[in-house]
């Protein structure tokens, strides 16, 4: 079958490097595999090389209305078998073209109802995604989100990917200067902004600084990473706090790190967790639903995420006692999810789609006949 996958960019991000995966994989299943985004990015490289065509949209800006337009001309140029749109940008633009052009459209919901609190473009959002033809949550708070919104299209559970094999062949050298026999690492990766709660990981931090030898490496960047360089400053820790921004060796830092926090208000399914899992990292990670969908007390350590006297006494227990049996636990909870196995799923939810649309032609076929 003929899939398009239309996402604002394919830069740094966990909903791009979930698509990655599964493009890649639908392509390696036969299927003709298409991308759509304003811009390229990272994750393009793993999709060419599978053999996944991708097409520019360009535009000022992921709200840009020429992208509509292409968009709608790429789609009655394609005649895809489905469109699936990810993020909230393309939710808009690729479901109304997809609307237009009479094109089975599957939304992918990434995150949960949180994020959806205010705002008009998530209204509309809303209203546009009552008549895709399914919506797929990576997670059950995404699920329960559509779950409680009146008028809902059929929904489903995916959850997200993890390349095992692609993360145990990855081994780089990663940088000595991060490592030292007399200091723990912690580790952090993520967008840098309020939803991601890095200032009560900055600030636990600083609580167990006189306690316990570490260096802090922060991967990600965002609109918050002034403030927090400044935050570690302020707290007397910036010799300790390594920002890296974006970092190509994460999962080797994963894999050596003494600690992996978290301290999200909130999440879909957080892909970087999942990889810490994967790559049997020890896990401090906040008390939210999301988290718990995915750990549980034998497998991880929990904290509320605005109790930083908490997060800071469940970082120094993991690094002064170790995390190695939780880690394990972690990893044995995570090995479920093979990327192989969640294509597995999307191939059968647009097969179903395409079944359900060759059932009606075929029904109204009978009936024209019966007429006659």
């Amino acid at each position: 079958m003929r899939i398009l996958f239309t996402i604002p960019t394919l830069g740094h991000g966990g909903a791009e490097r979930q698509l990655s995966y599964l493009a890649s994989e639908l392509a390696a299943r036969g299927h003709d595999v298409h991308v759509a985004s304003s811009r390229g990015g990272v994750n393009l490289a793993r999709m060419k090389s599978a053999g996944v065509v991708w097409h520019r949209l360009g535009g000022m800006g992921h709200r840009d209305p020429f992208i509509f337009y292409r968009l709608l001309r790429l789609l009655k140029r394609l005649r895809p078998d489905v469109v699936q749109t990810i993020l909230t940008p393309m939710d808009i633009m690729g479901g109304a073209a997809a609307l237009m052009t009479g094109t089975r459209w599957v939304l992918r919901e990434s995150s949960s109802a949180p994020l959806y609190a205010t705002g008009l473009r998530h209204r509309v959002r809303l209203s546009l995604a009552r008549m895709a033809d399914a919506v797929v949550s990576n997670s059950a708070g995404g699920d329960a989100y559509w779950r409680a919104a009146s008028g809902a299209p059929p929904l489903r559970v995916i959850p997200n990917a993890i390349p095992f094999e692609e993360i145990a062949a990855e081994t780089r050298d990663v940088r000595p200067e991060m490592f030292s026999r007399d200091e723990k690492v912690v580790l952090y990766a993520g967008r840098m902004d309020e939803g991601k709660n890095v200032e009560s990981v900055i600030a636990a931090l600083a609580r167990v600084a006189e306690e316990v030898p570490f260096v802090a490496i922060m991967c990600g960047d965002g609109p918050a990473r002034p403030r927090l360089e400044r935050m570690a400053r302020e707290l007397g820790i910036a010799q300790r706090v390594i920002f890296k921004g974006y970092v190509d060796d994460l999962w080797d830092l994963m894999r050596r790190a003494d600690a992996f926090v978290s301290l999200s208000r909130f999440e879909g399914c957080p892909n970087v967790v999942l990889e810490a899992m994967a790559c049997g990292c020890p896990l401090v990670v906040s008390d939210i639903p999301a988290h718990r969908e995915l750990l549980d007390e034998r497998s991880a350590r929990f904290a509320d995420p605005d109790d930083t006297a908490k997060a800071a006494a469940e970082i120094k227990a993991t690094l002064l006692f170790g995390g190695e049996s939780r880690a394990r636990a972690a990893r044995a909870r995570v090995a479920r999810r093979p990327v192989e196995t969640t294509a597995r799923l999307y191939e059968q939810l647009y097969s179903s789609l395409l079944g359900e649309e060759r059932d009606a032609c075929l029904a109204s076929a009978v009936s024209d006949g019966e007429a006659a």
